[in-house]
């Protein structure tokens, strides 16, 4: 038998003015289930579940049906367990799920009453794991976008009047946030079909706001890292010499929606990881159509959390990516109503950083709005 070592979000909407953790250390069998822990925590101090139900442990939302040998392989074998969100709920792991079953009322002229069950329970996770409803909770929910795809698919003869209904500029698609390294089983295809979606509203669709801000943003970052980019940093992490080492150094990283590899860079160069949770949210840059505050509140955030955890500067992937943080701080500072002022640095100039070069002008921060102070 295997140990584990679990924090459980207790809470009780009825008594309570803030939520805790309660600890348990707990033994687990190859076959025992997320449901199986619930229960045995249940008989020894009793809190509010409901079994195969949905939660969030970690960084992950999914089943409670889940193994647990499946989910330590991917969590480690300390395991945080909340709610699918800390502001529904009610009863610990119990949340109120109206907003889920309104918001699909959206779509109730294009599906049964039986359609309906069947797709809140197969898109639940979806709209929960959402980072979007983190800043917009009248977001329509990616499990709306996921059975308006089904609906289009079934009936391609109301595809305007479903992309009509899916596209408003207040709650629609164009906040749609990726559910990579969100969802435990995450599925390439469900995050296609919502893509295929925004790209039909917007070939199809008016923008509502195509403001120099908003063509400006698109071209500071990508959702996707290219080929290029990602073979750089494959093949530049084999071959790098460090000269010059960052032992000392705090280092955040931002890696995206869909990108991985510089961690193993700020290891290389002898500083201390700064792990922050939001190193791969996604950035949402379709958002600057309709709301060209909406990924600058995301960004300040990620920057926030690298400075509350004492880093010195975040480390992103490419250059649009180090622009777009470095240059709209201001912009977030108003959003978030902190001063943020954190060094941002490109991958490339931290290869030749750690390569041992100190000149300024070459390493191209004198062009950077935040200062890099410790060349």
């Amino acid at each position: 038998m295997a140990k584990i070592e679990v924090e459980l979000f207790r809470f009780d909407s009825r008594t309570d003015y803030l939520p805790y953790y309660t600890k348990h250390v707990l033994e687990y069998s190859a076959d025992e289930t997320i449901d199986d822990m619930l229960e045995s925590i249940n008989k020894s101090q009793a809190f509010g579940f409901d079994k195969d139900d949905i939660c969030k442990i970690n960084q992950y939302f999914l089943r409670s049906s889940e193994r647990i040998a499946d989910v330590v392989s991917r969590c480690g074998k300390a395991l945080t367990i909340d709610p699918v969100s800390e502001f529904l709920a009610y009863k610990d792991l119990q949340i109120d799920k109206s907003d889920l079953v309104s918001k699909l009322d959206l779509l109730s002229a294009y599906i049964t009453a039986d359609e309906k069950v069947n797709a809140l329970k197969r898109t639940e996770l979806h709209y929960f794991a959402s980072n979007t409803l983190n800043y917009k909770r009248e977001y329509i929910g990616d499990h709306v976008l996921l059975m308006a795809a089904e609906i289009i698919e079934k009936r391609p003869e109301i595809e305007d009047e479903i992309l009509c209904l899916i596209s408003d500029k207040d709650n629609g698609i164009w906040y749609h946030s990726s559910l990579q390294n969100r969802l435990f089983n995450y599925e390439p295809k469900d995050e296609e079909k919502i893509e295929n979606l925004l790209k039909k509203c917007m070939e199809n669709i008016t923008p509502i706001a195509k403001t120099k801000i908003g063509k400006a943003i698109g071209g500071f970052f990508q959702k996707r890292a290219s080929a290029f980019e990602t073979s750089m940093v494959q093949s530049e992490e084999a071959s790098i010499t460090v000269s010059q080492n960052f032992s000392g150094f705090n280092i955040a990283t931002y890696e995206g929606a869909n990108s991985d590899g510089i961690e193993s860079l700020v290891r290389q160069s002898g500083a201390a990881y700064i792990d922050i949770a939001a190193k791969h949210e996604d950035l949402v840059p379709h958002s600057q159509r309709v709301d060209k505050s909406f990924s600058y509140k995301i960004a300040g955030d990620i920057l926030l959390q690298a400075m509350d955890k004492n880093a010195d500067f975040i480390l992103v992937k490419n250059e649009k990516t180090r622009d777009f943080f470095d240059k709209n701080q201001e912009k977030m500072q108003r959003l978030t109503g902190r001063e943020i002022g954190l060094g941002v640095i490109s991958q490339d100039q931290f290869i030749q950083l750690l390569e041992g070069e100190k000149d300024r002008k070459k390493l191209g921060f004198n062009d950077h709005k935040v200062k890099i102070s410790f060349v």
